[in-house]
């Protein structure tokens, strides 16, 4: 498995296509691979999975690219955040319903 060390969305004028590519770290030099995807927006959910990921690696024996993501642990979590997230969607649902009975009262 080789580290990425970054990616790339490229408009491929030859074959008239979308292709991402892996900038890779390997041992003392950089290499490039290319893989042609559907369009931008598939690069760009690459992308993104690539900047939200924690460690990201290729395999080039399987042409496998995988994210790997640190989640936070629940027991770590700060019990006033989630009261304030409690709240929040409270405030949500509360502005919905008025937002539906002022629609009702304006249908009728």
């Amino acid at each position: 498995m080789l580290p990425i060390q970054g990616l790339k969305c490229v408009y491929d004028t030859g074959s008239r296509g979308w292709a991402i590519e892996l900038s890779l770290k390997a041992e003392d030099e950089v290499l490039a691979r290319r893989f042609d995807v559907d369009g931008p927006e598939d690069a760009e959910m690459l992308i993104e999975a690539f900047e939200e990921s924690t460690a990201s690696s290729f395999d080039p024996e399987s042409g496998e690219i995988v994210f790997a993501y640190e989640y936070a642990s629940l027991d770590e979590v700060d019990e006033d955040d989630l009261e304030d997230d409690a709240a929040e969607s409270a405030d949500e649902d509360s502005e919905d319903d008025e937002d539906e009975e002022e629609a009702e009262k304006a249908n009728a």
